[in-house]
């Protein structure tokens, strides 16, 4: 009886496990509407879609973790859609802000490209890198090779945010904008080492300390979110030259041993 009952689940699947895809498609379509609002000059609120497209690419991964319905299609699934959230739609939200001020030219159109193409090497090379053998389990546990695709589209939105907060300043000057969000790209799919954030192992004396800190950035997103997000946005900035020297030093360390 119960080799029948087995023959007759087999091929049948949970209808939960595909809550992570559902995730996956449903940040797809927030990313997409993003650059509805950024063409239609609803700017604020297309950077508001992209930031919330970020905060699900981080669930998905854990959901299907959680219910144990990983698989090779969710992963390129996953894949397809950063490339579209994070590689094209950054692009055209900085695009249609800039064209707001002064209109746009084939410099702004060029901008759209390049963090495109430069968002598909980045993910083409994250996606080659997880079949490759790990040379050193620390340095890949805790170091990410170029800005990881979501950070690169949020700390694309810095000048928007700044702008949001604290209306016009030097942030908003289109040549800095432009230069700023091109350098942005060439680091993502550059091999600059930062930071794996999820991966920062933290010391049990610090863990209140920790949660206090989180809580302060949960508060202040609820209070006041663009500047808190200025906030984060310019402090993982500063992180970045910090991260290359430890990695450098730590990397040193482990040649010498």
């Amino acid at each position: 009886m119960s080799n029948q009952h087995n023959k007759t689940n087999k091929g049948h699947f949970p209808l939960i496990k595909l809550l992570p895809n559902l995730v996956t498609l449903a940040a797809l379509c927030i990313g997409l509407s993003a650059i509805r609002c950024a063409i239609s000059g609803d700017i604020m609120k297309a950077s508001g879609f992209l930031l919330l497209a970020g905060f699900m690419d981080g669930i998905d991964g854990r959901l299907a973790r959680f219910l144990n319905s990983s698989s090779d299609f969710g992963a390129q699934l996953d894949s397809l859609v950063d490339f579209v959230n994070f590689g094209i739609v950054p692009g055209f939200i900085v695009y249609s802000w800039i064209g707001s001020y002064n209109g746009v030219g084939s410099l702004e159109w060029a901008l759209v490209l390049f963090f495109a193409v430069c968002g598909a090497i980045r993910l083409a090379r994250f996606n080659v890198d997880l079949n490759k053998e790990v040379v050193n389990p620390i340095l890949e546990k805790y170091f990410f090779k170029g800005i990881p695709a979501p950070c690169g589209a949020a700390m694309a939105m810095l000048p928007m945010v700044l702008y949001f907060e604290f209306g016009d300043g030097f942030y908003t000057n289109p040549v800095l904008v432009i230069n700023y969000v091109a350098i942005l790209a060439v680091m993502m799919a550059s091999r600059i080492p930062t930071i794996s954030i999820k991966k920062i192992p933290i010391r049990n004396e610090y863990v209140y300390l920790t949660l206090l800190i989180l809580g302060s950035i949960i508060i202040g997103l609820l209070i006041e979110p663009w500047l808190t997000l200025a906030i984060v946005g310019i402090t993982y900035g500063i992180s970045i030259p910090i991260t290359a020297f430890f990695f450098v030093k730590i990397e040193l360390a482990n040649k010498k041993n």
